[in-house]
């Protein structure tokens, strides 16, 4: 008789965020208890699901355990993918929360990856100046990251996340078996969230990182560390720097330079590829700066054994990511505002380079061919 699979012991993870605390509860399977949604609901009369059409096909049993849970409840489908942030479609949640005659005591659920929980957050944050939310993160980027801070956003044509607001969860329902029902390009584009905190905060990271020739099931004590690790650097970072003024900005790394290069290739490329990108333009950029070589090689080779690109092959030009990195809200001009990491485990704040400089490392790291 087969044995059965060791059932990972539940943890939490407590963030805070100033002066609001919540947990980041990690449980295997919490997803499809009636039980964890009637604590989440907590009085609420009405819950409203934000979510997109392929995730509420993937997670039925999660939809139907939020309708068990005693609460009225809708259902608000988004677009999947950078289509869900556009003001068009926050006006789309706000008149379906209108229609359900939606209170500041009633609650949203973010059930989705990050574009759905940047979306959910910011409708929740802006909805009669803040209503209940809890993330529900559905990809390993959203477990690690979005679904963690409070920072929500909507793209512009000029930018993405230009507009948006700070508004924190409740909780977090953090459940590993969503990790099976993702594909490996997704999979690897949460593992850059990982890597990068790695770089900043936690070099331990970059010694335990997963075989990508392997299942995520079958590595599931190892994701849970790593996931764990990076959920902590993020919580410590942001824990007295909600308005991300300070220490929290080093959670920008690879940031600047990815989410410009993830606009210009017309989101063709993954997050966390574009990221994977900016920490290999951000490591050049260090080199550069302070003359102090192999930081670019020990990059590479994090993201090589995982699976991430190193150099880009879309048709994305120096010209396009410069004027796109201008525009970052995170840069102030003059001030400390571009993120490197002279060696695993640190992290500082640099002025943005100069255009000679932005223009060699891109030449030097990125260039195809």
């Amino acid at each position: 008789m087969a044995e059965e699979p060791v059932r990972p012991v539940p943890r939490t993870v407590v963030v805070r965020a100033g002066s609001i605390t919540y947990p980041f509860a990690f449980d295997s399977g919490q997803l499809n208890r009636t039980g964890t949604w009637r604590e989440a609901v907590d009085g609420a009369r009405t819950v409203a699901v934000i979510t997109s059409r392929p995730v509420a096909a993937l997670f039925p049993e999660a939809l139907r355990a939020i309708a068990e849970a005693g609460a009225r409840h809708v259902v608000i489908e988004v677009p999947d993918g950078e289509d869900a942030k556009t003001l068009d479609i926050v006006n789309h949640c706000y008149q379906a929360l209108a229609q359900a005659q939606f209170t500041r005591n009633d609650l949203v659920i973010a059930l989705g990856g990050g574009t759905v929980t940047d979306l959910a957050g910011f409708v929740a944050g802006t909805r009669k100046r803040g209503t209940r939310l809890v993330h529900a993160p559905t990809t390993l980027l959203a477990l690690v990251d979005a679904a963690i801070g409070g920072k929500t956003g909507i793209n512009l044509p000029s930018g993405k996340n230009l507009v948006g607001t700070f508004h924190q969860p409740e909780r977090v329902v953090a459940d590993d078996t969503v990790l099976s029902s993702l594909p490996a390009r997704e999979l690897r584009s949460g593992l850059a969230e990982v890597i990068k905190c790695g770089f900043i905060a936690e070099p331990a990271i970059l010694d335990d990182l997963p075989d990508p020739a392997r299942a995520a099931s079958q590595q599931s004590e190892r994701y849970l560390r790593l996931i764990e690790m990076s959920v902590r650097v993020k919580a410590r970072l942001l824990a007295d720097d909600v308005a991300d003024r300070g220490p929290r900005r080093h959670l920008n790394y690879g940031h600047t330079a990815g989410q410009a290069i993830e606009m210009a290739s017309g989101f063709t490329l993954r997050h966390g590829e574009a990221v994977a990108l900016g920490m290999v333009y951000a490591a050049r950029v260090c080199e550069l700066l302070t003359g102090t070589d192999g930081i670019v090689s020990d990059t590479r080779d994090a993201l090589t054994r995982v699976g991430l690109p190193t150099r880009l092959d879309a048709t994305v030009s120096f010209e396009q990511m410069w004027e796109l990195m201008r525009q970052d809200k995170k840069v102030t001009p003059g001030r400390p505002s571009f993120v490197v990491s002279p060696r695993p485990g640190t992290a500082t704040l640099t002025p943005m380079p100069e255009h000679t400089t932005a223009r060699a490392a891109f030449d030097d790291v990125l260039r195809p061919g």
